[in-house]
């Protein structure tokens, strides 16, 4: 790799080194719903409520999928994921939202909705939120029964070349 520097999606800017969190804007069904379906459904940084065509109501959070790195100093990496949460566990989450105890919430079963780039697919992946104190992301575990390439690193970490590896799977040719 000649160089580390990498240009944000997002904003826009070049970054020096290798990103350590990346994550999709939305779940994969908001990817995927109609422009009906959006307008009567809500989505934010945090949340997402998707109203689809049926009238079924499917209920959403972000969440991180924390990697250790086991070589270096310069992690955890993250993905930023959304997971599909029950209607009940939902209303948990915003009951507590600004709630100073709410990481004292018990985890909550949840299905990650979103696919990485492994094989095989990421989603639908069983998984638990775990709630953390307000203005902090929750963290997202994976089933560890499922035998799978995503769950193998959260269990047993990555490392930094995995990082460069990610960048580049993301990121392409700009990953350096």
């Amino acid at each position: 790799m000649t160089s580390t520097a990498w240009t944000c999606a997002l904003c826009g800017t070049t970054h020096e080194g290798l990103a350590m969190v990346f994550g999709p804007r939305a779940p994969d069904p908001w990817m995927l719903a109609s422009d009906d379906e959006r307008v009567r459904s809500e989505l934010n940084a945090d949340m997402c409520v998707l109203v689809d065509d049926a009238g079924s109501t499917n209920y959403f959070m972000r969440g991180h999928i924390v990697i250790p790195i086991i070589d270096s100093d310069d992690g955890p990496f993250c993905w930023s994921v959304w997971v599909s949460l029950s209607e009940a566990s939902m209303r948990t989450q915003t009951d507590h939202w600004s709630d100073p105890d709410r990481a004292q919430l018990e985890p909550m079963f949840a299905w990650l909705c979103n696919n990485l780039p492994y094989e095989p697919s990421t989603a639908p992946m069983a998984a638990r939120l775990h709630t953390n104190e307000p203005g902090t992301v929750p963290w997202v575990e994976l089933d560890p029964a499922i035998d799978h390439p995503l769950v193998h690193e959260q269990l047993h970490g990555i490392t930094l070349h995995r990082v460069a590896e990610i960048n580049r799977a993301v990121q392409g040719d700009q990953a350096g």
